[in-house]
């Protein structure tokens, strides 16, 4: 069965399912992910479609239908920020692209009017922001102090993009330990954010790079592994068996963190 499952997603791949609409193709890309959501791809504002493998045909001809609107709307704002410079690198401004682990999702940008937090002394305050999202055509609002502001930007969009990150490790880890250590009480794990390197495990913490958020979710449970396969109780013979089976392109995860490679902008 698992078999005639697999041929069959094969062949879904091999012979490309679109949707026609205003003179475009959009292809609809099928995957083993729960979301179906349409994104746009930069610089062209090009519509596509992800969606799971067992999605019927016209539930998602009905779902592009119901967010016609919102999908011109946003080739409109993508089209204009991208006549104005063809630079991909993101900015956090209107019609901008970041991604969030492997995922192009469109930035809105808004002002607030600036506020100034009392803090503790020593402190000199901080500026504040909010954020939005609509999965459904991956758009995210930003709403920050100074717009124009490269800090103000990327702070908000980390306020989505950080907690993502390690919600989703945190799942992965759970079930990762499940196999590399079967039958143990495993204490629970801390997930925290830091700069720099990719991983580290100190102070009671499994710690991720934010460098890590633009990157394939691919590269997260390569990451992951590498340190989870330090509490493993199974043989290293083991432990590769495993990867295997869950990370197939195991080793073009390892090939871009370790060349960091830039994924997709220069956010």
């Amino acid at each position: 069965m698992a078999e005639d499952e697999d041929d069959a997603r094969a062949g879904a791949q091999a012979q490309q399912e679109s949707l026609e609409w205003e003179g475009l193709t959009i292809p609809i890309v099928r995957a083993g992910m729960p979301d179906l959501f349409v994104a746009l791809k930069p610089p062209k504002a090009e519509p596509y479609v992800m969606a799971p493998y067992d999605t019927e045909p016209q539930v998602i001809v009905d779902f592009f239908a119901s967010h016609l609107e919102q999908i011109k709307e946003l080739r409109r704002d993508m089209l204009k920020r991208y006549e104005k410079s063809s630079s991909i690198k993101c900015r956090y401004q209107t019609g901008d692209v970041a991604y969030a682990l492997g995922r192009p999702f469109q930035l809105r940008v808004y002002p607030l009017a600036e506020k100034r937090m009392k803090l503790k002394s020593g402190a000199r305050g901080t500026t504040t922001y909010k954020y939005s999202i609509d999965p459904a055509v991956s758009l995210i609002t930003l709403y920050v102090v100074h717009p124009g502001n490269y800090d103000e930007g990327k702070k908000a969009f980390d306020g989505y993009a950080e907690p993502l990150l390690l919600r989703n490790a945190e799942g992965m880890t759970k079930d990762f330990m499940a196999v590399l250590a079967p039958g143990e009480s495993v204490p629970t794990i801390r997930m925290r954010a830091m700069r720099g390197r990719w991983s580290s495990n100190e102070a009671g913490a499994l710690w991720l790079s934010t460098d890590l958020i633009p990157y394939p979710p691919d590269c997260l449970v390569w990451v992951l592994w590498r340190e989870l396969e330090k509490l493993a109780t199974i043989s290293p013979e083991e432990c590769e068996t495993h990867l295997k089976r869950i990370l197939p392109g195991w080793e073009a995860a390892r090939n871009m963190l370790a060349e960091r490679a830039q994924p997709y902008s220069l956010q």
